[in-house]
């Protein structure tokens, strides 16, 4: 292998994947063939597997500063007093997400409007909309209220989330998503830290699932059934939140899902992927992830191994070239990932190693296209090569 590594024809073949990969990344593929894979593979991400198969942020205990109002099947009144009587119990902030669109009940909307607009503490959620370029909002009380967030999830139609947007800007208005809008309440420094990134997309550090929040039932709050002094300095969020595994409403696909291929039943309440924002923004725990120049560099360099070592049994013990390749390609797919799955779980760094498996499966038909241009030049031009005279039976 390494006799063969600073071999011209090494670099150059090497060179050759990348242009392939370059080519085909412009070939439009449109097969019915391919459609029971592209379904099963549908957004999916290794990195899913730390979460679901290595149990990442397993250990994290229950979350203590922030407390979910459950809000169940409750009409507009009924949350207008929920939110009056969490208010009562002095929280730092409430973020209510549910999504109010259009005028319904005159008391209700009343109330809900009187809330949001006088009480700076109240955060409403709105979804925006892209309406010809331009955005727009949805959201009754968008005007009246003091504070408010977009709720929109970067995922959604099926897809799993795995990032938040960071603030949008249309012209001279500008958008925050609804977790930020909460932490911008209770701690400008973490909110001043999450505008400094200065990044389109955050990748969503999912701490806790749905067991490590406290959850009370809004109703039980007109009962005195529930000990009030838990919403005492808590970031308290209303929401809706599932009374089974089979219930789907408001519910998301996210990283956290135990079954990470052909995902068939989303398993987060919105509430929750909120609260993980949340989590993530007030300790600084941001997901890190490696620079494109770093990924290409990684997958030149490891292209260029393999390359080596496949022209070694390519030209030297061609009957066991296609065993070994196969071998080397799966050993190395899984090492790779697993590494990256690693790197991920004990220091949040995502490495994207997709760039470098694509290559070393490639090369080896990259290889067979090198050695027939090879033969094609030699034939032509004289042009010496290592597979000038090569001949396999």
């Amino acid at each position: 292998m390494f006799k063969y590594l600073f071999k011209k024809d090494t670099i150059f073949a090497t060179l050759s994947v990348f242009l392939v990969m370059g080519l085909l990344s412009f070939i439009p593929l449109n097969t019915h063939v391919l459609d029971p894979l592209k379904l099963a593979l549908q957004d999916f991400d290794y990195n899913d597997m730390a979460y679901s198969r290595l149990g990442k942020n397993n250990d994290i205990p229950i979350d203590t500063s922030i407390v979910v109002v459950n809000i169940e099947d409750a009409d507009r009144l009924a949350i207008a007093n929920m939110i009056k009587k969490v208010s009562a119990c002095s929280p730092k902030v409430i973020g209510v997400d549910v999504l109010f669109n259009e005028k319904k009940d005159s008391v209700a909307d009343s109330m809900l409007r009187t809330a949001f607009a006088a009480d700076p503490k109240i955060v409403m959620a709105y979804n925006l909309q892209e309406v010809d370029h331009h955005l727009s909002h949805d959201g009754y009380f968008f005007e009246q209220a003091k504070n408010k967030g977009f709720v929109n999830f970067v995922g959604e139609e099926g897809g799993v989330n795995r990032s938040v947007q960071s603030v949008l800007q249309d012209h001279d208005n500008k958008y925050l998503p609804f977790a930020a809008t909460i932490v911008k309440i209770v701690d400008t420094a973490r909110f001043q830290q999450f505008i400094n990134r200065n990044k389109e997309l955050e990748t969503i550090n999912y701490s806790r699932n749905a067991d490590k929040y406290i959850v009370i039932d809004g109703h039980s709050l007109f009962t005195n059934k529930v000990d009030t002094s838990v919403l005492l300095n808590k970031i308290v969020l209303l929401g809706y939140v599932s009374k089974s595994d089979q219930d789907v409403q408001d519910k998301h696909f996210t990283p956290l899902n135990t079954r990470f291929i052909g995902k068939s039943i989303p398993d987060l309440n919105g509430v929750f992927i909120h609260a993980n924002i949340i989590n993530m923004l007030q300790e600084g725990s941001y997901i890190k992830q490696s620079p494109k120049w770093l990924n290409w560099v990684i997958a030149l360099v490891l292209c260029w191994l393999h390359m080596a070592f496949f022209i070694k049994y390519f030209l030297d013990k061609h009957i066991w070239f296609h065993l070994a390749a196969k071998v080397a390609q799966l050993l190395s797919a899984i090492f790779f990932v697993y590494l990256g799955l690693r790197l991920f779980y004990g220091s949040n760094m995502q490495i994207n190693m997709t760039i470098t498996l694509t290559a070393i499966v490639v090369a080896v038909d990259v290889l067979y296209l090198y050695e027939a241009l090879c033969k094609w030049l030699y034939k032509k031009y004289r042009y010496e090569s290592l597979f000038s005279l090569t001949s396999h039976h």
